[in-house]
């Protein structure tokens, strides 16, 4: 069984990827918004205590902002390897009237992407994480089997007419796996053509 559910508010996507193994979410919300996922996940019928890992597609607040949050609660959060450094500089772009709590480091699973297709089979999920660049330096994209991608802020169309542009060359990455949907950061879900 893989069922895929948007759980997202305040005009960003999360969703859920449910396997008969696990719950992962994708991308959560700003700091202080607990409430609202909380609301989010009740009125599809989950509760936060049945998420059992968390993937970031990039370290921006309106993806990441509620992460350490969730650890707390028991959450698992995966980590790529690329990153680890963009971690540590996500309060940055957190405004101070918000409640952010710093994301720990040492207590996370790291994965490399070379490893991240076992670890994804782990929870009952045939895929694997990619980096895919373009919109930020430590963005990734979670690509099942099915054809299907969950790529965060990664424009979805052309940004520049170089080749070498780093987010052509991760839309083109995704192509080469045969997606042909893709369940964005923000915006409804696409086909991709």
């Amino acid at each position: 069984m893989l069922n895929i559910v948007n759980v997202g508010y305040d005009s960003t996507n999360y969703y859920v990827v449910e396997t008969d193994k696990a719950k992962l979410l994708i991308d959560i919300g700003w700091p202080d918004t607990l409430p609202k996922l909380l609301h989010a996940l009740k009125r599809i019928g989950m509760s936060l205590s049945g998420i059992t890992h968390l993937l970031v597609t990039h370290y921006h607040p309106d993806h990441a902002g509620l992460a350490q949050v969730l650890k707390q609660k028991g959450v698992k959060l995966i980590v790529l390897e690329n990153q680890v450094t963009a971690i540590p500089t996500l309060k940055q772009y957190i405004k101070s009237k918000y409640d952010y709590v710093d994301i720990a480091l040492d207590d996370n699973v790291r994965v490399h992407t070379t490893e991240s297709r076992p670890f994804l089979r782990s929870l009952g999920i045939d895929g694997e994480i990619i980096v895919t660049p373009g919109h930020s330096d430590d963005s990734v994209t979670l690509i099942l089997d099915t054809g299907v991608a969950f790529t965060g802020d990664l424009p979805l169309v052309p940004v520049s007419e170089d080749p070498a542009h780093p987010a052509q060359q991760s839309l083109d990455h995704i192509r080469a796996h045969n997606v042909h949907v893709i369940y964005p950061g923000h915006g409804p879900v696409r086909q991709l053509t």
